[in-house]
């Protein structure tokens, strides 16, 4: 049931018809409430959740998709890095608009594979064996093309940073 929840809900995203539900939304407070929501998971688990979020930041959004995809980020770098990690979530003011960044010094995501990771059901041989159904990051990616944000996964140095820049993904 969740599975297929998550794909209607990504169904819905790519057809625009959450669109509807747009208002102004204060991303610094929703980033805040994301943070002290997962610290004591984090701490539990042994790992350190920190942020760095700038005051004042809107987005005209669908709140309940944006809290989702924050929320998805998080969740994955806690459940696929182990007990030692640092975790970060940075909101910044871009040109455009807003900057998020969720970034670990986790194992990473090779770079052959994190295109990959953005679409249905495909998980990383490594997390195969953790629950989940490999929709998490496309239904990341559908939300971030809703709110036309531009989604990029790269080296952490060691880690993975998965950066969001709202305003700046080409409308085709």
């Amino acid at each position: 049931l969740d599975t297929f929840n998550a794909l209607l809900r990504i169904a819905q995203i790519e057809a625009g018809a959450r669109k509807t539900h747009f208002i102004d939304v204060d991303r610094s407070e929703l980033a805040r409430t994301i943070v002290e929501a997962y610290e004591m998971v984090a701490e539990h688990n042994g790992q350190t959740l920190r942020a760095t979020i700038a005051d004042g930041l809107a987005l005209r959004g669908d709140r309940d998709l944006l809290t989702q995809m924050l929320a998805n980020l998080v969740e994955n770098a806690i459940r696929h890095t182990p007990a030692g990690t640092t975790i970060s979530l940075d909101l910044a003011a871009g040109a455009e608009g807003p900057i998020v960044t969720v970034a670990d010094d986790g194992p990473g995501i090779p770079e052959a594979e994190r295109e990959k990771v953005l679409h249905r059901f495909y998980r990383l041989e490594t997390s195969r064996t953790t629950p989940g159904s490999g929709l998490g990051l496309s239904l990341v990616r559908a939300v971030a093309e809703l709110h036309d944000a531009e989604i990029t996964l790269a080296d952490n140095a060691p880690g993975l940073r998965v950066t969001l820049r709202f305003g700046q993904r080409q409308r085709s």
